[in-house]
């Protein structure tokens, strides 16, 4: 199977949790949605385009912002500006929104693998654009800049035993198939969603999250160097 492989860095990066409102929370890596939003940025999708998408990777350390949240009382605002310092500064419009502090959780030092399957035109396309980027891409906030190490093309194949390199998430119904006892997370990704009345719902996929050096013992999908499991979307 050819598939496009990925190797980014970000110096920090928050990948918010939904319904994480009293604490910022990140998830530990980037969720699918995410990937998939800076895929399609990378493309200049203007229609939602599948892809299986492999996810791994980890993090120096863990680190605890102090933020300024707003919070929006009607569907519509008028853009703000922050003035925040300023001695002649406004006090906030209590009709339109309000603010409050909040702990932001910051990854520090990050590193993805990104694996993904698509048609064979899409993944060409995807690796010319990335070779000819005409400006800087953000996965998760604008501030956290992806830096590129590597784009390029990989065989997956099927080996009997891998260890994983980096922490990854897998699928729960691959993780049926594949037998490893260690302690693990789950998670409900966020996948894709649809415009309906005017908002977005979305659609999650569970995975499981494992941490490196976990040896699985039965077929598994590989390039070679790195452990391969394709959420599906």
């Amino acid at each position: 199977m050819k598939l496009l492989r990925l190797k980014l860095f970000q110096e920090t990066a928050c990948f918010l949790k939904p319904f994480a409102y009293k604490v910022g929370e990140t998830y530990p890596l980037v969720p699918f949605s995410t990937v998939k939003g800076m895929l399609h940025a990378v493309l200049g999708a203007t229609e939602y385009i599948p892809m299986n998408i492999s996810i791994q990777g980890q993090s120096e350390s863990f680190m605890i912002d102090y933020q300024k949240k707003f919070m929006y009382k009607k569907a519509e605002v008028p853009p703000i500006v922050t003035t925040d310092g300023l001695p002649e500064a406004p006090l906030p419009d209590s009709k339109l929104y309000t603010t409050m502090p909040m702990y932001q959780h910051l990854l520090f030092n990050v590193e993805h693998v990104i694996h993904v399957d698509a048609e064979e035109t899409i993944l060409n396309e995807l690796y010319n654009k990335f070779h000819q980027l005409s400006t800087t891409i953000s996965m998760g906030r604008w501030e956290d800049i992806v830096r590129i190490d590597e784009v390029r093309f990989v065989e997956a194949t099927e080996d009997s035993m891998e260890e994983l390199v980096y922490n990854q998430y897998i699928p729960v119904d691959l993780e049926i198939d594949t037998y490893f006892d260690v302690p693990k997370a789950y998670y409900r990704l966020p996948r894709k969603y649809e415009i309906r009345d005017g908002r977005r719902e979305w659609d999650y996929i569970a995975a499981a999250y494992v941490q490196k050096s976990t040896l699985l013992e039965d077929d598994v999908m590989t390039d070679g160097e790195y452990s391969i499991f394709l959420l599906k979307g």
